[in-house]
């Protein structure tokens, strides 16, 4: 039996390259060499997901389409933007899924509070890629270096935020042992 680590076919839910982009540096520190392919699936989610939970499984159900929408993947990767309320604000983060033939495992990024303007459309029920080009004057600022990339001036990108929670859902695939399924 092989391993699923050698010869990865990685199918991402997403085209958007700012999330691609993660997915191959990612797969290329893990596999050392794979192949990533990005399709359009649905996420099941609202285009804005709200709170965690919805956050999650649009990430989930992402992954889980690619996996099946590609044949020969033996690996399937989603990554869903969210955003979360509470008492300081609105906050951006996105969840992670990465499946393979014998786990699911999820992760999260670090979050970002948004601007209390942005957090009022959100609220009343827009999505944060339109409200950000509208904010910047950039068109589609969702697929380059994304609203984080905007509010920390360059100091990250929405890519090296994916990065990260893409490697912590990683984790429980690198360590089996230490993770049971």
């Amino acid at each position: 039996m092989s391993s699923p680590f050698e010869n990865p076919l990685i199918a991402v839910g997403t085209t958007n390259p700012a999330k691609l982009k993660p997915v191959a540096l990612v797969a290329a520190q893990v596999f050392g060499v794979g192949k990533v392919h990005g399709l359009s699936v649905p996420s099941g989610v609202r285009e804005q997901p709200i709170g965690e939970e919805e956050t999650e499984l649009g990430a989930v159900n992402r992954a889980k389409a690619a996996l099946e929408g590609l044949s020969g993947a033996t690996w399937g990767v989603g990554l869903e933007g969210g955003v979360r309320f509470d008492s300081h604000g609105c906050w951006l983060f996105g969840a992670v899924a990465v499946v393979n033939s014998t786990r699911l495992e999820v992760g999260r990024t670090a979050e970002l509070r948004l601007p209390p303007q942005v957090a009022r459309r959100i609220e009343a029920g827009e999505e944060l890629g339109p409200v950000m080009d509208a904010l910047t004057g950039e068109q589609n600022i969702k697929r380059k270096a994304g609203t984080v990339g905007f509010l920390t001036n360059g100091l990250l990108s929405r890519a090296d935020v994916w990065h990260m929670g893409l490697t912590l859902a990683f984790a429980p695939f690198l360590h089996p042992d230490l993770f049971p399924t």
